[in-house]
């Protein structure tokens, strides 16, 4: 009886886990449903409509609302995409709400965090904004953080643990994607291979994310259709000197992800120095990028009918090249000005505008072989897909379900794999972390039982700084203007543990001379202290630092008796970490 009562409760267990699946799986296709709609909406009545911007969607998207054949208004569409810029960054400055896009999933799910369940209306309404006035983002960001968000909300109303609830988060991500997108497979894999610098996968969150997806993207495609979104002709690779061709183009790829990461990067560097609400840095963005679009039109909005130009009309290949070098830029900008639009999109377009340039001027060349150029954009695509954001599996997933066969899949593994190797030192979503033995989320599956054995006093330091709580300011600074130390231990009047100084500390009022002569040691020194005993172990002392931002960790010889032997610092136990998983 107990047998069966265990078997019974399993086979309760998996259908509720299974109903949770399917449920978040409609949410989020509805949830791509009205994002779609909306996007949509904005974009023909005020980019087409008003400002005349030309627009090219894919054969297989059709335009909900009637477009009209209007003249271009550059200053007009200027005008649109800054106040749209404005508009959105408002509704996130209303609702507190000023992380976007897969990153944001990425943090919140190593930090052991989840959604705001309101995060997806939050989204809905600016990125629609945003996206239809024609920043140059893609809605997959959107539509994944909506779904994460549906699965944030699912998760609290079924009660469920804090590891359920980040499943859910990453399988809503999954969903968002798979639906809008219309790629499930890929989607899926995506979601689980993006939370990882290094070729790793969070496992556990698969079979979730593969049924949330296919449920989202069945919703979707029941009303908007069942095609793929790109008309793709069918491509082969039968040639081997080809590859040599495919070698040439992993590395033009992998020198345009280490440029476009650095604008990318350096854009929110600049945008961060913006000391202003961040609804004027956003209009900023809009402004900018805007400037781009006046000019040439290609470079802004969304872009998905350049994806479809590079897969059918190679011929304008050295126009197509030039969009997507521009389109690195106004994607940086669009992104990193804090408007709430993804990146998906954005870098299969920017590969595959690259991919077709350099597979028509390698053709043209007369001295590479190369079959079709625009075979050169479908792996162009998935490469810079997996080099930026670090996810080779499912970058060659989307290859084929994108062409709907498997025939570019060898080129597309060669490619996507030179590339990924050649960029393995930089990334793109700054939440990633290596591997899982670096997310805190599975921290004590690999910590624990190693820490455990190894004593702090096998690792502490011997040779520290000290001073005594009633010197100077003054002579702190020269102490440490002569050592190289980030610290300076504080002693009392028994010479027993009173404090620690940080250079840290020290810099934030290193320009005021009138304190230099005024200030103790004891004045500016951190007495709220954690400290830790030799004998103890490194896990406990890890337990003891837990997210507090401390490197360094004095150590005494008892708790009656607070003399201070030595030092530990948080870099000794990550390389004694490191080298403890390496012997494993």
């Amino acid at each position: 009886m107990k047998d069966i009562s265990s078997l019974s409760f399993l086979q309760n267990n998996i259908a509720r886990k299974w109903l949770i699946y399917v449920l978040l799986g409609i949410f989020s296709g509805l949830g791509a449903i009205f994002l779609f709609v909306m996007i949509n909406f904005f974009s023909v009545y005020l980019l087409n409509h008003i400002a005349g911007f030309p627009f090219k969607f894919p054969t297989n998207e059709k335009s909900l609302f009637t477009l009209k054949n209007e003249p271009f208004k550059p200053l007009i569409f200027l005008i649109i995409i800054t106040a749209g810029g404005f508009l959105s960054g408002l509704v996130l400055y209303i609702f507190n709400d000023k992380e976007s896009g897969v990153n944001k999933i990425i943090k919140y799910f190593h930090h052991k965090s989840t959604i705001r369940p309101k995060s997806a209306i939050v989204k809905l309404f600016a990125s629609s904004i945003a996206l239809g006035s024609g920043f140059a983002g893609g809605r997959e960001g959107p539509a994944a953080e909506i779904g994460a968000s549906i699965g944030s909300f699912l998760g609290n109303v079924f009660n469920l643990s804090n590891k359920e609830k980040r499943m859910l988060m990453v399988s809503g991500l999954a969903a968002g994607i798979g639906a809008i997108f219309r790629a499930p497979m890929g989607a899926a894999i995506f979601a689980t291979e993006v939370l990882y610098k290094e070729a790793d996968f969070e496992y556990e969150a698969l079979m979730a994310s593969a049924i949330s997806s296919i449920i989202a993207y069945s919703v979707f495609s029941s009303l908007f259709g069942w095609q793929h979104m790109f008309s793709v002709p069918t491509m082969y690779f039968y040639k081997p000197l080809e590859l040599i061709s495919y070698s040439v183009l992993a590395v033009a790829i992998s020198i345009c992800v280490v440029l476009f990461i650095y604008l990318f990067k350096q854009t929110k560097i600049l945008v961060s120095m913006v000391n202003h609400p961040i609804y004027i840095k956003t209009a900023l963005g809009g402004f900018i990028v805007g400037l781009f679009g006046i000019f040439l039109p290609a470079s802004a909005g969304m872009g998905y009918g350049l994806l479809e130009a590079a897969f059918n009309n190679p011929q304008n290949y050295f126009f197509l090249l030039i969009v997507g070098i521009l389109r690195m830029f106004t994607t940086s900008i669009s992104v990193g000005s804090k408007n709430p639009v993804g990146l998906f999109a954005p870098l299969l377009i920017i590969g595959a505008l690259v991919g077709v340039g350099i597979g028509s001027l390698l053709k043209q060349s007369g001295i590479f072989v190369v079959i079709n150029p625009s075979s050169f954009a479908v792996v162009g695509m998935a490469a810079f897909l997996a080099a930026c954001e670090k996810t080779p599996i499912s970058a060659i997933v989307l290859t084929a379900e994108i062409t709907g066969g498997y025939e570019l899949i060898v080129p597309a593994l060669w490619v996507v794999t030179i590339a990924f190797l050649l960029t393995r030192k930089i990334n793109l979503e700054e939440a990633q972390v290596d591997t899982r033995i670096d997310s805190l989320v599975h921290n004590n599956e690999y910590t624990i039982n190693l820490l455990e054995h190894i004593k702090v006093e096998e690792c502490m330091e011997t040779n520290f700084l000290t001073i005594e709580k009633d010197k100077m300011l003054k002579e702190i600074y020269d102490i440490f203007s002569n050592a190289k130390y980030n610290e300076i231990l504080v002693l009392d009047e028994n010479h027993k543990l009173y404090g620690i100084i940080t250079l840290h500390v020290l810099k934030t009022i290193l320009n005021e001379d009138i304190l230099n002569n005024f200030l103790l040691a004891a004045d500016v020194a951190n007495t709220d202290l954690i400290f830790v005993l030799p004998q103890e172990s490194l896990y406990v002392l890890l337990s003891k630092i837990g997210f507090k931002e401390i490197n360094t960790i004095p150590v005494v010889k008892s708790l009656e008796d607070m003399e201070v032997i030595g030092i530990i610092r948080r870099k000794t136990i990550l390389k004694k970490l490191s080298k403890g998983n390496n012997d494993a």
